[in-house]
């Protein structure tokens, strides 16, 4: 026969066990606090200003005008055009760049262009596909 004895719960134990829930989740809800206030702080320390203060203009009289033989700025450069694929010109010397890298320099880069993706589109991407094939390979 069991020992009964083992099984009674006086008063004291139940208060016992009801404090301790009790501050295990007021600990946890302090800690959820602490951490977010520390993260609204960290934000408001990085946070640039989005108006940077400008220098104060000087007074009418010390402002003199531009002479009026001053050469004007010269107009920025027109941005590269896309690649007839639609592959911009950063992109393709990232990928000769890679090329030269791996390959050494007497490698040639001809053409780059985009492969087309295949009929069935994955929700997770290429990545995540990569991802699933390398975890489930061993137990196909």
């Amino acid at each position: 026969m069991p020992d009964l004895a083992l099984l009674a719960l006086d008063a004291y134990d139940g208060a016992v066990v009801v404090t301790s829930i009790v501050l295990v989740f007021v600990m946890l809800i302090v800690l959820c606090l602490i951490i977010t206030l520390e993260g609204k702080a960290f934000d408001r320390a990085n946070r640039k200003p989005t108006d940077p203060a400008e220098p104060p203009a000087p007074p009418k009289a010390a402002r003199k005008a531009p002479p009026k033989h001053a050469n004007k700025p010269a107009p920025a450069p027109a941005p590269a055009a896309p690649a007839p694929g639609g592959i911009p010109g950063e992109v393709i010397a990232a990928i000769s760049a890679a090329v030269a890298a791996v390959l050494g320099e007497g490698a040639v880069v001809h053409s780059v262009r985009r492969v087309q993706a295949p009929g069935r589109a994955s929700r997770r991407g290429a990545w995540g596909d990569a991802g699933v094939r390398e975890q489930t390979t061993p137990f196909v």
